[in-house]
């Protein structure tokens, strides 16, 4: 299995080309660009949250303990004095980075249904309905952050499955098949809800036809076959003429 500065660098890799795609169609502006070149990463780390000791996992439920008592302070600071609100954000952290964690890190099995096909589109969709609906960014934007989720969870799984293959030993590890998977046989159940969020999570997302235009816009491929390569000489403009 790749560690996890492979995951990171292949994914940044993958969402960094395909963020310079989309900044040649000179459609986004730099945030977004950047904001999609975030997701890419963020997905690639996202298949490791099933397990306990990796970093992902505790940056995550850290965040999120956090970020939970942040609202819970907003919503009763009126109510509450200053040493009631300081406990309170220290009690749901604590509650959340021990105790949701440890009933998470119980129900999932690294390597197991999170790691998965089905897992990346969960993910993917998620991003895209929590964009549209909490953040209200546009749809083909929203579409546009949950690709780049995919890209990079699907980026990890790949990297996975190719370290499966022992070049120099000349023969397939136990762990070939597992990365790129559709599901577990082990826990039909737990497949089978995976499946079910999964398409309630599609069923709550916008339409993608704005996103697929988008996408096999026959102008679109026209300009990045035009820059494909340069047109005069390599690097014919310097640092000093872009200044």
């Amino acid at each position: 299995m790749a560690d996890f500065n492979t995951h990171i660098v292949g994914a940044a890799a993958v969402s960094g080309t395909g963020t310079t795609v989309l900044m040649m169609a000179d459609t986004f502006p730099s945030q977004a660009l950047a904001g999609f070149f975030i997701l890419g990463v963020i997905g690639g780390i996202l298949p490791d949250i099933d397990s306990e000791s990796s970093i992902p996992i505790r940056w995550a439920f850290n965040g999120l303990g956090i970020i939970t008592g942040f609202f819970l302070v907003l919503y009763f600071g009126a109510h509450y004095s200053l040493v009631e609100l300081v406990l309170l954000w220290g009690a749901s952290f604590v509650f959340i980075r021990y105790g949701v964690f440890s009933l998470f890190t119980q129900l999932t099995v690294h390597r197991g249904l999170i790691h998965s096909i089905p897992a990346a589109l969960f993910f993917s969709l998620g991003t895209v309905v929590l964009a549209v609906r909490v953040f209200e960014v546009g749809v083909l934007t929203a579409w546009l952050c949950g690709t780049f989720v995919c890209l990079g969870f699907l980026t990890h799984l790949t990297l996975d499955e190719l370290y499966s293959v022992d070049l120099k030993g000349v023969r397939i590890k136990r762990s070939f098949g597992t990365a790129l998977s559709l599901g577990s046989f082990r826990t039909p159940l737990k497949t089978a809800l995976l499946y079910l969020l999964t398409g309630t999570l599609y069923y709550l997302a916008p339409p993608a036809d704005s996103f697929l235009a988008f996408v096999f816009n026959p102008r679109l491929h026209r300009l990045l076959l035009e820059r494909l390569l340069p047109t005069v000489e390599w690097f014919s403009v310097s640092a000093i003429d872009l200044f």
